[in-house]
């Protein structure tokens, strides 16, 4: 009878979590969809060129899409424990640049740097579509948790080798308010683990880190200047280096 319990217990909270996630994206999607058309109305008053306005509902369009992947993103995501996710090469400078376009729309009052770094000009992972909601929630968050009046992000990308086996590493290093060293572990917890009155760092990190896994990679997190936790945060995810495709 208890397993039978914790079989439902498992799948409440499971369902609670998919929901949050579904919510927030949702939510995030609406936002960009308003800041849009609320742009374009501005840009009629000052009758700019219609071309110039064609760039903003394209972009509408693309949210509307997006959230039709999200929907489907999400339906597969509730099968992860029971049935796994197909993976697939996915190029990582693609995905990341769309998450920043869609970040820099979803904040358009905030002043937003972000900086990649790489020496490479593309590399593929072993992922899927659900690895933009991985860069998504790490960016989010970083400029949800800064007090800073430039939210400054720079990504780092990298491939280094793990026990013979090559890794892409994928460094977001922010100016926010930092993490402390006994929460670093925590963040990455599920849901249900987190106090009810505690402000979390999320509700996606949990999901975040139950993605990378099931992609045979790590995630973690560091001060960005080590020994203060309180000069902003180091995520690091490390995702299977793939061959392109072909």
């Amino acid at each position: 009878m208890q397993d039978v319990e914790n079989v439902y217990q498992e799948a409440f909270y499971k369902s609670k979590s998919l929901n949050g996630l579904f919510i927030h994206d949702i939510s995030n999607l609406f936002q960009i969809i308003s800041n849009s058309i609320e742009l374009c109305e501005s840009l009629l008053k000052e009758k700019v060129k219609i071309e110039d306005i064609l760039e903003f509902f394209h972009m509408i369009a693309e949210q509307l899409d997006r959230g039709k992947s999200l929907i489907r993103n999400v339906r597969d995501l509730s099968e992860l424990e029971e049935y796994g996710i197909p993976l697939a090469p996915v190029e990582v400078f693609s995905m990341l640049r769309s998450v920043i376009n869609f970040t820099h729309i979803s904040f358009p009052k905030k002043d937003i740097d972000i900086n990649v770094i790489s020496h490479y000009g593309n590399l593929y992972v072993m992922a899927n579509e659900l690895l933009s909601e991985v860069f998504e929630n790490i960016i989010t968050n970083s400029i949800n948790y800064s007090k800073n009046k430039v939210v400054q992000i720079e990504i780092i990308i990298s491939v280094i080798d793990v026990h013979y086996r090559n890794y892409v590493k994928i460094e977001f290093k922010d100016n926010g308010i930092g993490i402390d060293d006994a929460r670093k572990e925590k963040i990455f917890q599920d849901t249900r683990l987190k106090s009810r009155n505690s402000k979390g760092m999320g509700i996606g990190l949990s999901l975040v880190a139950k993605l990378i896994e099931l992609y045979g990679g790590d995630i973690w997190v560091e001060n960005r200047i080590k020994g203060d936790s309180t000069k902003g945060s180091n995520f690091i995810i490390l995702i299977p280096l793939a061959k392109k495709r072909g």
